[in-house]
């Protein structure tokens, strides 16, 4: 899929990974979830020494669809928390 597939769908939530249960405030976004149940966007870590930024925090956008993914990270909130609120 490419990026300008998204033109007219609505962000529903932005996501993240949990790798710490422990810590329940450890994590950073890297889902972007769209309202049609199936597409989201993956931000991918850049490489860190292939870009002239040589930015930590520069992504990669990657557009998937996939509804068995894009409903698991709905779902399981214990392990894919909402990154789209003030921590």
């Amino acid at each position: 899929m490419k990026l300008f597939e998204i033109v007219g769908l609505k962000v529903v939530a932005v996501k993240g990974w949990r790798t710490d249960m422990r810590k329940k405030k450890r994590f950073e976004p890297q889902w972007i979830l769209f309202d049609d149940g199936e597409t989201y966007i993956e931000l991918e870590e850049q490489d860190y020494y292939s870009y002239h930024d040589c930015s930590s925090i520069a992504r990669e956008l990657i557009v998937l669809q996939d509804k068995k993914r894009w409903q698991q990270m709905m779902e399981d909130n214990d392990h894919y928390p909402f990154a789209d609120m003030k921590i």
